[in-house]
């Protein structure tokens, strides 16, 4: 037997079980207008394991698991691709998990920080015995797996600048009009036609045209580095971290075009236990003379003023000017 289980974002959670056919493998489609990376964590040998990514287009499944399905607890999460304009969107529950930005498999869930991980919040799925069980994310709307590759079609038309009004899975005039102006734009014959081929090739695009704006953290030593960007949010300035940076790595803080005239940067790097590296006597520390609100844990805090009067940390971030520019990259070395 297959059994499906639908999941939407945020307070909207609820699942539905469905039979269908069989195919021995966990699954995860998408009915959403995002393209989502999905993780996935279950009991392994005695002990936790969780494993990501699994990048899964609108409209489409893909496999996270091989062989039967077992009678037991996984737990699922999936988030929209950053390349997409706006928040990012989660798929979460309450357990918690490690987790990296990069393809992972990691053992046991306790203490990610110390470890150098990530954590994110897992939803669990009581499965039962059976050879196939699909989880699917979807919107509020309920696209249906045809409607769901025409508004991730949409969502990235608009992300690279195509003006698209509506996001709602249907493919009227206009936006066949967009499908076929973008196919013009990659030198290739205009069908105006939605298809898996499509969809990767506006995937593409977007991922390069958000590589070219927005604020970028590089680490260029060998340790791990954990960083916070300040900036200002309309009327509210704004902390937030962690971000994980591995070494050689490169992680964006902000993304589309930079607006404000600077932003704040505070980075730290650490060994093994989670404590900061000291270099020829010096802490490794990157900051400066501009007071945000952190916290130990992942944060996004309003407000800088008095930030342990409300329970936060208190650090010294130092001021990134853009100059006018769209574009900005911080190394840390």
């Amino acid at each position: 037997m297959k059994y499906s289980l639908q999941i939407t974002a945020a307070a909207l959670l609820f699942w539905l079980v469905l039979p269908a056919e069989a195919h021995a493998e966990y699954r995860f489609c998408n009915k959403t207008s995002y393209v989502l990376d999905g993780a996935i964590a279950f009991e392994a040998d005695g002990g936790w394991m969780s494993r990501g990514w699994t990048r899964i287009p609108p409209g489409d499944c893909m496999d996270v698991l091989e062989g039967p399905v077992e009678e037991r607890d996984y737990f699922v999460f999936a988030r929209s691709i950053d390349a997409h304009e706006g928040s990012i969107k989660y798929f979460s529950g309450n357990t918690g998990f490690c987790i990296v930005d990069d393809a992972f498999e990691i053992e046991g869930r306790e203490q990610c920080a110390m470890r150098g991980y990530d954590s994110a919040d897992f939803l669990r799925v009581q499965t039962t015995a059976g050879e196939n069980w699909t989880t699917t994310f979807a919107e509020a709307g309920e696209y249906t797996e045809d409607e769901a590759r025409i508004a991730g079609a949409q969502r990235l038309l608009k992300d690279i600048g195509f003006a698209l009004k509506q996001i709602d899975g249907i493919a009227a005039r206009n936006t066949l009009r967009a499908v076929e102006a973008f196919q013009r734009s990659e030198k290739e014959l205009a069908t105006g036609r939605i298809d898996e081929a499509l969809i990767g090739q506006l995937i593409a695009r977007a991922i390069e045209e958000r590589d070219r704006v927005g604020l970028n953290f590089c680490n260029r030593t060998g340790e791990l580095v954990w960083a916070a960007v300040g900036y200002r949010n309309g009327e509210e300035d704004m902390s937030s971290g962690w971000i994980r940076i591995e070494p050689g790595g490169c992680r964006k803080a902000i993304k589309g075009e930079l607006v404000e005239d600077a932003y704040y940067v505070y980075a730290e790097a650490v060994d093994d236990t989670g404590a900061i590296v000291r270099r020829q006597g010096s802490a490794m520390i990157w900051g400066g003379n501009d007071s945000f609100c952190t916290k130990a844990t992942r944060f996004q805090i309003k407000g800088r003023e008095r930030c342990v009067a409300r329970g936060f940390d208190e650090r010294g971030f130092m001021r990134v000017e853009t100059s006018g520019e769209t574009f900005r990259r911080i190394d840390f070395d």
